[in-house]
């Protein structure tokens, strides 16, 4: 039997190294992905990412419990990596940091093959997504592809419920004002956003 998140924590909190195997195995593949849509250097996400799970193993015993270990590692990784290519850009340019980065492209191959859309169309989805800002295409990759619920990303983007709620709206509507004939139903932009 699949021990529940709960149950896993409370193992890694007590010491059990199988416990933190698990817990990275799950776990990391997700990460990197995640880390990936706000830095493109790949050495840093990792180093991040790194020095996540080290934490987690180095202060275990005073860890807080969680009831979604994912939403707890997206969480802390989001922050260590905009910390760090915050810190990186002043260093570089001298300037004050501009706020984070969220990069998240759709495949359009892929989505003309899988949703029978035109490729026409595709590239209008793909223009569409460009436009929102990047808070909307987070809150969309985290719903959508990751399949993450609503009060995880407000967890882990830290915003209220209700902003969470709002940001998936005004981005639906904002990419149905975008495509003009080609509607996108919940179902249809499910499946496309499948392929970021």
């Amino acid at each position: 039997m699949k021990p529940t998140d709960q149950q896993l924590w409370g193992q890694l909190k007590e010491g059990d190294q199988l416990a933190l195997e698990k817990i990275y195995t799950t776990h990391i593949d997700y990460l990197l992905q995640y880390g990936n849509r706000f830095s493109h250097d790949s050495l840093l996400v990792e180093d991040c990412v790194h020095d996540l799970f080290v934490d987690l193993w180095r202060n275990r015993s005073g860890l807080s419990m969680t009831n979604s270990i994912r939403a707890y590692l997206l969480v802390s990784l989001r922050r260590s990596i905009i910390k760090k290519v915050q810190k990186k850009q002043k260093h570089l340019t001298g300037n004050e940091p501009e706020e984070y980065q969220f990069s998240a492209d759709l495949a359009i191959e892929d989505i003309i093959v899988n949703a029978e859309l035109s490729e026409e169309n595709a590239q209008k989805l793909q223009k569409a997504f460009d436009e929102l800002s990047k808070r909307q295409r987070e809150v969309l990759y985290l719903k959508y592809y990751q399949e993450v619920p609503y009060e995880e990303i407000s967890e882990l983007m830290d915003i209220s419920y209700q902003s969470v709620r709002n940001l998936v709206s005004n981005a639906l509507r904002a990419m149905r004002k975008y495509m003009g004939s080609v509607i996108i139903s919940f179902f249809f932009l499910k499946m496309i956003t499948k392929y970021f």
